[in-house]
């Protein structure tokens, strides 16, 4: 079983750190300090340097000391259940970036997961790594199922029409990121209305979803916005803020 799960939307407002990916950060080092995996899946091994830099930076922030250690993965080059068995991480978590890249990287090969299901470990993700840990995981997409525009082409992760493909499987629910900044609820909205998915929630930028079994706690500076269908196939839509 893995004790938590913990979805941030994208973006890092130094402010809001400690209640977004701080929250990540305590499970990962609690109840003894062993060091935080970072999975990293860039095109360009430059790109996945700076990558993994980048988020160690915001972890050391937050914990001065903490023994943070990359994980790189590609297309050609999949998670690995031995290389993750022998840092012996206390939590995992998989960085931002090209979603559709993530996917194929770190979802293409998922038994690496088995470490955490046996261990109990946490897993954090942001943006793309938030995506990804859905059941089916939204890869991007700026045009309908119907061929209309549904949000601007930059949103769109180099994809045109709505994709949806089998992520993580950590969450019963699909996952939006990055959700009022980049207009990315109205395709999840899209996505549910056409049944593509049964329901999910779009989370804003500097904010976190907590996943703790059929507990989700929201935290951080936005919202986050649950989408389902009713019984009559009607979408219906809950906005939830900060539970401090």
């Amino acid at each position: 079983m893995i004790p938590g799960i913990f979805l941030h939307g994208g973006g890092d407002r130094q402010d809001q750190r400690a209640a977004t990916f701080g929250r990540f950060l305590r499970a990962a080092l609690a109840p003894e300090e062993r060091p935080l995996a970072l999975i990293v899946a860039e095109e360009e091994p430059d790109q996945a340097e700076g990558s993994f830099q980048a988020y160690r930076t915001i972890f050391e922030s937050l914990h001065p000391g903490v023994d943070v250690r990359p994980i790189f993965a590609g297309i050609e080059k999949p998670v690995a259940l031995q290389a993750l068995a022998a840092m012996l991480p206390g939590g995992v978590f998989v960085c931002g970036g090209s979603t559709p890249f993530y996917h194929r990287a770190v979802c293409a090969d998922r038994g690496w997961l088995a470490y955490l299901r046996e261990h109990h470990i946490p897993y954090g993700g942001t943006s793309a790594g938030a995506a990804i840990a859905a059941e089916s995981a939204i890869l991007g997409g700026w045009r309908s199922l119907s061929g209309r525009e549904m949000l601007f082409v930059g949103a769109g992760e180099g994809l045109e029409q709505l994709t949806v493909q089998p992520g993580l499987g950590l969450v019963p629910f699909s996952v939006e990121v990055h959700a009022s900044q980049m207009g990315t609820l109205t395709r999840l909205i899209h996505a549910v209305e056409s049944g593509l998915v049964e329901s999910g929630w779009a989370i804003d930028e500097n904010t976190l979803l907590q996943v703790a079994g059929p507990e989700i706690r929201v935290w951080g500076a936005g919202q986050a916005y649950h989408v389902s269908r009713d019984p009559a196939r009607k979408v219906e839509l809950e906005m939830r803020v900060s539970d401090d």
